[in-house]
C-alpha cells in the first residue's frame, strides 16, 4: 500500500532535521502543528487513485490476520467508517532491541526506506464484525519526539514496554499515556486515506 509514507513523509521529515551527525539513530525532533499541516498538504495534493489489492498482516482484538486493501478516493461519514492505524516504529528500534513490526520495511511508495517503513497494521474491526463498518479511516500513530535526548529516550523505553499493539483498545490506553513531565508519548495523526479491505486467508497473499 502506497499511502503510508505518502501521507506521513512531512511529518518525519520534519522528524529526522537536525539529527545528530554523532549518533544517527537518536531520535530527532518534530515540531507537531507543523507536522500535521504537513501532512494535510500532503494528502490532499498527492493522494494516489484507486490500485490493486495489496496483501499484508494485520492486528485485531489481539489476534493476526492477512488483509487486502484498494485505496479509495474522498471521504466518509464518519458512522460509515472503521478505523485502521498504522503504528510506526521508534527511529531506533532495533538498536533498542524492539521486535521487528510486521512491516520490516515495507517501502509501500517505492521511494526507498526510510522511518515509515517500519510499522504495525491495527484494525478495530473486521469484515463479519457487528461493528465493521467500510471503507476504512487511515490513521497514524507516531512517537512523539521533540529533539530533547532524555525526553526522546523515555519515550522509546515507553514503546520498547509496550509494543506491539493489537487492537484499537490498546492503541487508545498508548495514546492517553503520558512521560512523568506530562508530555504525550505518541499522537494519532488523520492522514485523510481511505481503504476498501477484506480479510482473506493467509495462504492468499502472493
Amino acid at each position: 500500500m502506497r499511502w503510508s509514507a505518502i501521507a506521513v513523509s512531512a511529518l518525519f521529515t520534519l522528524a529526522l532535521v537536525g539529527c545528530s551527525k554523532k549518533n544517527p539513530t537518536q531520535p530527532t525532533g518534530m515540531d507537531m502543528s507543523s507536522a500535521r499541516t504537513g501532512v494535510a498538504a500532503t494528502t490532499g495534493a498527492a493522494r494516489p487513485g484507486p490500485g490493486r489489492p495489496g496483501y499484508e498482516p494485520a492486528y485485531v482484538n489481539g489476534g493476526t490476520v492477512t488483509i487486502n486493501a484498494i485505496e479509495v478516493p474522498g471521504k466518509a461519514p464518519a458512522q460509515a467508517q472503521a478505523d485502521f492505524y498504522e503504528v510506526i516504529y521508534p527511529t531506533n528500534w532495533a538498536s533498542e532491541g524492539i521486535a521487528p513490526p510486521q512491516c520490516s520495511p515495507c517501502d509501500h511508495d517505492g521511494n526507498g526506506i526510510d522511518p515509515l517503513d517500519y510499522h504495525d497494521h491495527v484494525l478495530d474491526s473486521q469484515p463479519g464484525d457487528p461493528e465493521y463498518r467500510a471503507p476504512w479511516h487511515v490513521y497514524a500513530v507516531v512517537p512523539a519526539y521533540n529533539g530533547d535526548a532524555t525526553h526522546d529516550s523515555a519515550i522509546d523505553a515507553v514503546y520498547k514496554a509496550n509494543l506491539p499493539l493489537k487492537s484499537e483498545a490498546a492503541i487508545n490506553d498508548f495514546l492517553a499515556k503520558r512521560l512523568p513531565s506530562g508530555a504525550p508519548v505518541a499522537v494519532k495523526i488523520d492522514t485523510d486515506f481511505y481503504f476498501l479491505c477484506a480479510v482473506v486467508p493467509s495462504q492468499a497473499t502472493p
